[in-house]
Order: C-alpha cells, then structure tokens, then sequence
C-alpha cells in the first residue's frame, strides 16, 4: 500500500499551515485507471488473457485506492461516501468470473468506478488527515519537551529531531512512504524519551524521600529496566525501549506508592501513642474540645488510608498526633492548675487553723 502524498511533519520553525499547502490535492480522478478501449478480442466469446489480466489490475487497483482511504481516515471523514464505496466493492467483489469479452470489458469499468469512488475519498480526506498527523507529531515533541527530556537527553533528543526534519524533507521531495516511516519513527523516540523523563523524575522523587529502604526491588528492577531503554533506543529498537520505560516508570511508581504507605504507617502508629498518651491524663475529659478535633483529623487519616491516599493520610496523621500533643499538654496544665489550687486552699486552711488554735491560747491564757 502506497502511503499518503502529504508532508504530514512539523518541527521547530515550521508551520502546519505550510504543511497543509502541501497535503492539498487536485480533484482529478485517480491516474490508476484501467483503459480498456485498445483490448481485443470478439466481445462475444471467452476474454482474453490480457483482458483478464486488465481485469484483475483493475481491481487491484481500487483495492489500493480503498487502503489509501483508509489509511487517511476516510471511513471516519466521509461515512456515508464510504459505505456506498463499499456496497459497491461487495456487489463487484460477490461477481461470477466473466464469460465473454464484453462482459470483462463492463467488469473492469465497474472496478475503475470502485477506484474513483475511494480515490475521491482519500483525497477529500486527505488535508484534514494531514493536518492531524502534523498535530500529532508536534504535541509528541511538545509533551517529551514537558517532561524534561530534551535536558534530560539532549543527544538523544536530537536523533528524534532529526528524523522528524528527515521526515518533512522526503515529503518536500515526495518520498511519501519514506516521510511516514521517518515521522513514525520520530513520534515513537519522542513518546520514548517523554516516558524515560518521567521515569527519572519518580526516581529523583523517591530519592529526595529516602524511599528506597521500603521496596529495594522495584527501586533496582527500576533503574535496570531505564537502562535497558535507553540501549534499546541507541539500537533502534523503538518497541522494546517503549516496553522498559514503561516498566521503568511504573516500578518506580510502586516504589514511591510502597514507600509512602510505609511511612502513613509509621504516621499512624505515632498517631495512635500521642492518642493513648492523651488519654492517660484524662485529656478526652479535661481537654475534651482539643481532643475531639484531634479525633476528627485522626478519623480523617484512616479514612485517607482505606482509601490508598498515602501522602494524605501521613499529613493528618501528624497533624493529628500534634493536636493530640496539645490536647494532652493542655489536660496535663489544667490538672497541675488544679493541684496548686488544691495545694493553696490546703495551705489556707492550714494557717486557718494554725490562727485559731493561737487564739485559743490566746483566750484561754487570758483566763
């Protein structure tokens, strides 16, 4: 199947409107066209061989022209325009071999008229096609540049740029299928690299945190499966350096997620001690206002936690341990407050005491 005959690839300082210029198709009939006025042969009797031979280009020809369509998406821009193409290829398609020449001559006209009908599809689709395709190719570019790549890399960042210019240059020179390759070739070391970024910026997250204690294997199988990507992607071998950054990126993930659950974990049993040591010193009554908006944020993290939002539920665990802090402190205040009360009115009721006796003697010494 030929490719499209557009310059679908876009990059740097080119434009898609200068692409689309060049997408741009006239509204001539296809040029695969089967003539068959200079065949002979009594039109009455068994065709020729070269009248077969006519026959069987003509519909290899539309077929052709039908995957050109398709390849440009014209099924989806042009439904109805693609079914009665369609129609029309499943009622030549279902036909009987031709008996006489007359009728092999009628065949190849209804195949010539299948192949205008899909070539008509594919060139009514085919601007609309291209400009997509140069739209996919940018935000591929745009979404590895997001991701930090072409810092990352920037050696290897320039083999994809180089074959996306490659791509536009065979397009300029109509080396259509060439173009495609190039171009897919471009978005797949694109797509590659935005993934490894991605990669290195999980790993350089679960170094900051210290998280490699917590899943030592995935953080190793992590790392070797980055490597495997990247010598993948110096050889060329754009599918299976897809599949390790992929694995890359997701391992690292797992680092990161089992390293937080660990670290809510550790979060909730520090939770719970400052919890139980609140209610050693009666906070839950003496500072029960404290207490009970520490147990709201504490009911809070578990529910975080049930719910797998690990760096949420660490959060208000320690914002719950802290209010639990304080709700102790506060209970702990208020029942030293209360023994120095207690202490003082002791106290006064001691010198109380000590006054009326000395006035008693006072009195009874009188007598």
């Amino acid at each position: 199947m030929k490719k499209p005959k557009c310059g679908v690839f876009i990059l740097l300082g080119l434009l898609i409107p200068f692409i689309l210029i060049s997408c741009k198709t006239t509204a001539a009939g296809p040029d695969s066209l089967v003539d068959s006025s200079a065949l002979t042969g009594d039109p009455s009797g068994p065709p020729s061989d070269d009248a077969l031979a006519a026959l069987a280009k003509a519909r290899a020809n539309a077929e052709e022209s039908r995957d050109k369509a398709e390849y440009v998406k014209g099924e989806e821009y042009f439904p109805a325009e693609w079914t009665a193409a369609g129609e029309l290829y499943s009622q030549a398609a279902g036909r009987e071999e031709p008996e006489t020449g007359a009728e092999t001559v009628a065949r190849i006209g209804e195949w010539n008229g299948i192949n205008t009908a899909y070539d008509k599809i594919y060139k009514d689709s085919l601007e609309r096609f291209c400009g997509e395709q140069a739209q996919v190719l940018v935000r591929a570019r745009d979404e590895a540049v997001e991701a930090g790549a072409q810092e990352l890399v920037p050696d290897r960042f320039k083999l994809a740029d180089d074959l996306a210019a490659s791509a536009q240059e065979k397009a300029d020179k109509k080396d259509y299928a060439g173009s495609a390759s190039d171009g897919k070739a471009a978005r797949d070391r694109y797509s590659v690299l935005k993934t490894l970024a991605e990669a290195s910026a999980k790993q350089d997250e679960a170094d900051a945190l210290n998280l490699y204690a917590y899943d030592p294997e995935n953080y190793d199988l992590a790392a070797a499966a980055g490597n495997d990507a990247v010598e993948f992607y110096d050889a060329g071998d754009l599918a299976a350096a897809q599949d390790s950054a992929n694995e890359s990126l997701l391992r690292f993930n797992l680092v990161i997620q089992n390293g937080h659950l660990a670290l809510a974990e550790s979060a909730s049993a520090s939770a719970r001690e400052s919890r139980e040591a609140a209610q050693e010193v009666k906070a839950d009554v003496a500072s029960r206002a404290d207490f009970d908006a520490a147990d709201e944020v504490y009911n809070e993290a578990h529910a975080a936690l049930r719910e797998n939002n690990y760096v949420e539920a660490e959060r208000l665990f320690d914002e719950s341990a802290g209010l639990f802090e304080t709700a102790r402190d506060n209970a702990a205040a208020k029942r030293r407050q209360a023994e120095e009360a207690l202490r003082q009115a002791e106290e006064r009721l001691l010198e109380s005491d000590q006054k009326a006796k000395a006035a008693d003697e006072v009195i009874g010494g009188g007598n």
